[in-house]
């Protein structure tokens, strides 16, 4: 069964950091300016430390009409000047899930640093990612980043309910497996799309659903580590390989 590797990757402090940031992140889809040079070089720290295997974060200058495509069902990206290109490499078991938790990290922090960003998982050219891949990488994903324009009104966030996710009654679960699951269903997805979905069983909460294994579902996982920082708990793959498993630990 393969490993989870976020499992006390990241430090307490991280984890708190990142937590106080999700209530912050939004979408950010127009920017006012680039990040400063302190930022750059705390984003490029970041970048390295936070790299599960098989997933390389780049920092790189953006051309936002080369890079991304207009959609008329989208609001397009406006004035972005950086991004990070979240690589992946094709021959690691589970690179597209570890590259979702990499890659919020990264968001996360810049929300802590009181930068916007926004995933964009699919409306971009990747010919237009300026950056050498070895044979076994592609780019899954770019963030683009930077001072969020005063008129950027993507703060508000159109989220199914709770118990939407859930396939038994969460007003019933115990306060650690609530605030897992409250956690994800702020967090981004693609089109907010929101494909994730809980059970629970005992102490053990289960996350599957839809297209497991990709991006959304790293970056549910790093929402729950985000949550669940203070409390004991421990994670692994179901025995089916279409979920996730994360056990509350009761302290003796």
């Amino acid at each position: 069964m393969p490993a989870c590797p976020w499992e006390g990757f990241f430090s307490a402090a991280q984890l708190k950091r990142w937590s106080e940031a999700i209530p912050l992140r939004f979408a950010c889809r127009r920017f006012s300016a680039p990040a400063g040079v302190d930022q750059q070089i705390t984003l490029a720290y970041t970048a390295a430390r936070v790299s599960l295997p098989g997933v390389r974060l780049a920092l790189l200058d953006c051309d936002s009409n080369k890079l991304f495509l207009t959609l008329p069902f989208l609001r397009r990206i406006e004035y972005a000047r950086q991004y990070v290109a979240v690589i992946v490499d094709t021959g690691v078991e589970n690179a597209q899930l570890h590259a979702g938790v990499s890659g919020e990290a990264m968001v996360l922090e810049m929300s802590a640093m009181g930068l916007g960003s926004c995933w964009v998982q699919g409306t971009f050219r990747r010919s237009a990612v300026d950056i050498p891949l070895s044979s076994r990488e592609k780019v899954a994903a770019v963030i683009p980043y930077g001072q969020p324009s005063s008129k950027e009104g993507g703060r508000s966030r159109r989220r199914k309910p709770l118990k939407a996710l859930c396939l038994d009654k969460p007003e019933t679960w115990p306060n650690w497996a609530f605030q897992a699951a409250e956690s994800v269903r702020i967090a981004p997805s693609a089109l907010n799309s929101q494909p994730w979905r809980f059970s629970r069983s005992g102490g053990t909460l289960r996350l599957s659903g839809r297209g497991f294994g990709n991006i959304n579902f790293g970056i549910a996982a790093m929402h729950i580590e985000c949550a669940l920082n203070t409390q004991p708990h421990f994670w692994r793959f179901s025995s089916d390989n279409k979920g996730l498993l994360i056990t509350y630990k009761e302290e003796t």
